[in-house]
């Protein structure tokens, strides 16, 4: 896909780091809870097929590889939970009721899809696995943010595998863009996607399974 070509082409390009993820202080700003739409991933299943991605990024001290029980296609970032919203970036939980509302309605005319995990990939705050399902993913998102009066984010969907946690601004390691490159074309496995799932996830935390407060099916099951 073209899009995943010119991530990669920008980071090679480029080559620097940024401190990603939810454990970034500043970019909690506080915050203990963060809300998502997203699709998770059974990773276990990948297990013989992933374990040389993830022994390529193994050896760097600033990469952070992703337990299974994390792993997951992020949707939407819908925003730090609050009682009440105050700014663009926190989700109330009332907000979140209509939202999942919504997203059911959305969901029961998207019908269940199959998808292809592959390819290892990279920006500056993430290594990930691209998704080719013939922008199946990219339409549910949008689905969702249309039914839902969602804001779409920018760029393709993933599977994150590791966050890179360096100062930003850090230059990438010619190591790191040769470990990365030689597994630019890598199959991972085929992935069912059969239901979206509304969480939260505990920021405090390095790397919990993120609660699941509505799971929502696609099709005529929603």
């Amino acid at each position: 896909m073209v899009e995943y070509d010119e991530v990669w082409e920008r980071f090679r390009r480029e080559r620097r780091l940024e401190f990603g993820g939810h454990m970034d202080l500043a970019w909690r700003g506080g915050h203990s809870l963060s809300a998502s739409l997203m699709i998770r991933v059974d990773t276990r299943r990948y297990a013989r097929r992933l374990e040389p991605l993830r022994a390529a990024l193994r050896p760097f001290p600033f990469v952070s590889l992703h337990p299974d029980r994390f792993m997951h296609v992020t949707l939407v970032l819908l925003g730090f939970l609050v009682e009440e919203a105050t700014r663009d970036d926190e989700v109330s939980r009332e907000r979140l009721k209509e939202i999942e509302k919504d997203a059911r309605n959305t969901l029961r005319s998207f019908p269940p899809f199959e998808a292809r995990l592959a390819n290892l990939n990279a920006f500056p705050g993430a290594a990930f696995v691209e998704v080719h399902d013939g922008g199946r993913t990219r339409e549910l998102r949008e689905a969702l943010c249309n039914g839902c009066g969602i804001q779409p984010p920018p760029g393709s969907p993933h599977l994150t595998l590791a966050y890179f946690q360096a100062p930003d601004g850090t230059p990438a390691p010619e190591e790191l863009i040769s470990a990365i490159e030689r597994l630019r074309d890598w199959p991972v496995g085929e992935l069912r996607v059969e239901a979206v799932e509304l969480t939260l996830l505990d920021l405090g935390k390095g790397y919990p399974a993120p609660e699941t407060a509505a799971r929502m099916p696609l099709g005529a099951g929603g």
